[in-house]
């Protein structure tokens, strides 16, 4: 076991303070450039397109009144909470060695949020968009080249152009060496679902390049998820309310992904298995991110059986939606999750990844040994499948 790799199948980076402020064309967009500032030495605020993303004076005021604490006891204890591999790949790779992780998978974290219907107007600019991606990939490249054997991004790309999104899919993964590229489990093009003609150009060219795209959701309501249909969260353009403006209606963060990551997750995988995709595109790799895995069984079982039920709905697959799924998606659980061996074996060992989600706040350091105790009534080999060469084949990593 000890010689046996250790890959996080989604791991996370946060995007330091002048990322977008030192890549993007000025010229063109002026103050929709997402920057951070910092009032009074303890008020931070995220802007993007001008207008408040995340933060505020009034919102941190806010904030630490419920909590019971002043605006500076508010700053000094959120920036106690950040982690410094966020951001800097050589203390990220020394937490690595700390937490007996050899490779990890990154995604973003205000990167991830760029879409379709996002309450900001410049947000639903697509070339904006489509530049900010771009700054992002470049640096989450340069990231990675601290250790190039150990870390490895995933890039982001804006799928409400589909022309364009495929433009990003081949730059990054023939200039920047990235190894796939994610979009949320929801509709981008107006509300037309992911199965749908008008997306195939994008999954063609992802099959074609032999790439995985990477379905990470995030509590938010730019996209139209089970966030924003269902009014889990509260709608503002500020994140902070989104995610802290908790109420007896609204919830935030802990709604948002305890129900949100998994409802927009079934329907997802439903459109994509029994909507024809992956008939259609037998070769494209599908990776179910940051949702739980739990409900991945029992929900495939339903499938099969809902098809069998209603052949007229079985008409355009050649295959059950399980096979489908064994053939070509996995699906990351949380190493907590209480029956991730049995899923595992329903499942196969080998569509199983895991994910540690550093450096955000479910990350904790003992995660591999909570891992290996979840995993250790599985096979030897069936360990090291999911351990790391599951996320190996996956993301067709280079080691």
């Amino acid at each position: 076991m000890a010689n046996q790799l250790v890959v996080d199948a989604d791991g996370h980076i946060m995007e330091p303070d002048g990322l977008w402020t030192e890549r993007m064309d000025r010229d063109r967009w002026g103050d929709w450039i997402p920057r951070k500032v910092v009032e009074d030495e303890v008020y931070e605020t995220i802007y993007v397109g001008g207008r408040i993303r995340a933060g505020g004076r009034e919102q941190r005021d806010a904030l630490a009144s419920r909590v019971g604490m002043t605006a500076r006891q508010l700053y000094d204890l959120l920036q106690s909470l950040r982690v410094p591999g966020g951001s800097d790949p050589y203390a990220r790779l020394a937490d690595m060695d700390r937490d007996g992780i050899d490779v990890a998978v990154l995604y973003p974290s205000l990167a991830m949020f760029f879409g379709p219907l996002d309450p900001i107007d410049a947000l639903r600019d697509v070339e904006f968009v489509r530049d900010c991606q771009q700054a992002y990939n470049d640096w989450v490249a340069e990231y990675c080249a601290a250790d190039a054997a150990r870390l490895f991004a995933i890039g982001a790309v804006p799928l409400q152009e589909p022309e364009l999104a495929v433009a990003e899919t081949e730059r990054v993964v023939n200039e920047l060496g990235l190894r796939g590229v994610f979009v949320r489990p929801s509709a981008y093009i107006d509300e037309v679902p992911l199965n749908h003609a008008a997306y195939d150009r994008f999954w063609a060219a992802c099959q074609d390049l032999d790439v995985p795209v990477g379905f990470h959701p995030g509590v938010h309501i730019d996209t139209p998820g089970a966030c924003r249909k269902f009014g889990l969260v509260a709608e503002s353009e500020n994140m902070m309310i989104v995610n802290s403006a908790v109420d007896e209606l609204h919830g935030g963060s802990a709604l948002g992904q305890a129900v949100g990551n998994t409802v927009d997750m079934i329907v997802t995988m439903g459109r994509l298995l029994m909507g024809g995709v992956c008939e259609r595109f037998p070769r494209l790799r599908l990776v179910f991110l940051e949702s739980g895995g739990g409900w991945v069984p029992t929900q495939l079982e339903r499938m099969d059986e809902q098809v069998k039920a209603f052949p007229l709905e079985r008409r355009w697959l050649s295959l059950l939606p399980s096979e489908y799924f064994r053939r070509q998606c996995w699906v990351s659980f949380e190493p907590e999750e209480w029956n991730l061996a049995a899923c595992a074996e329903w499942l196969g060992a080998d569509r199983v990844l895991w994910a540690s989600d550093y450096p955000h706040p479910e990350f904790h350091p003992e995660v591999v040994k909570e891992l290996r105790a979840a995993i250790a009534r599985l096979s030897t080999d069936d360990q090291g499948k999911i351990l790391g060469a599951n996320a190996v084949e996956a993301y067709r990593l280079p080691l």
